[in-house]
């Protein structure tokens, strides 16, 4: 199965009928039920109520997977939102290429610095691809994820206040982070006085004492920059901006 789909994938780099099938196979079939619910625990309805009925917004999608599947934002691109998507793994980036034209969506892996990075590497399209030492460890002990299932890579990530920079993206309605472990590197460089988010979406995943105290630095960074949590959804923790 998994020779297969390599396979396929390698014949849709040559061929753009082949790809546009691909994609369509991967959102509009393989991921169907997706289309109407695409978020892990129904945040996406939650999120969606704390703005009026008819406004349309800007979000910030760091780590966005997929445009359908586990996506907090999908639901808002359906109602004429648009945004920025930004994910290191280049499939994910041409399936919302091909999906949501909409938005602004970029190939590249987010940290503090721009630096050559180590990537552990699982699968093109898989949530579980990550920069962080530790959140790799967290995969093998409760994913079952095996030494020879990882391929380590190299990639040259960006600041996202650069990325942001670049498009003159400041002003921010929702922000989703979702980066495996990574997060507080993001947060940490984060210049919250040029970029205005109103509410942020952040996963943590406590499994030893450095992610518990990765998150409490999270937790205190966002505090000090005017940041109150407001609902939680498992992992999934949003934040809404106080005046």
């Amino acid at each position: 199965m998994v020779n297969s789909k390599s396979k396929f994938l390698e014949l849709s780099k040559k061929f753009k009928i082949l790809k546009r099938l691909y994609f369509f196979y991967n959102i509009y079939i393989r991921n169907f039920k997706f289309l109407k619910n695409g978020t892990q625990f129904g945040e996406d309805k939650y999120i969606i109520e704390l703005f009026d009925k008819n406004f349309i917004g800007k979000f910030l999608d760091v780590g966005c997977y997929h445009p359908t599947r586990h996506n907090n934002t999908f639901i808002m691109y359906k109602n004429g939102w648009s945004g920025m998507n930004i994910d290191l793994n280049p499939l994910t980036i041409e399936l919302f290429d091909f999906m949501r034209p909409r938005d602004i969506n970029i190939n590249s892996g987010v940290s503090d610095t721009e630096i050559e990075k180590k990537l552990y590497f699982i699968d093109e399209l898989n949530t579980q691809n990550t920069l962080d030492k530790n959140q790799l460890n967290f995969l093998k002990n409760h994913h079952n994820i095996k030494d020879d299932e990882i391929l380590e890579k190299k990639i040259t990530t960006r600041n996202l206040n650069n990325i942001l920079d670049d498009y003159k993206f400041y002003n921010i309605d929702f922000m989703n982070l979702d980066i495996e472990g990574h997060e507080l590197k993001v947060l940490e460089t984060l210049d919250f006085n040029k970029i205005n988010i109103k509410y942020l979406c952040i996963e943590m995943i406590e499994h030893n004492k450095e992610s518990v105290l990765n998150n409490e630095k999270i937790k205190d960074l966002l505090t000090k920059n005017n940041f109150k949590l407001i609902k939680n959804f498992d992992f999934n923790f949003i934040y809404r901006k106080e005046n």
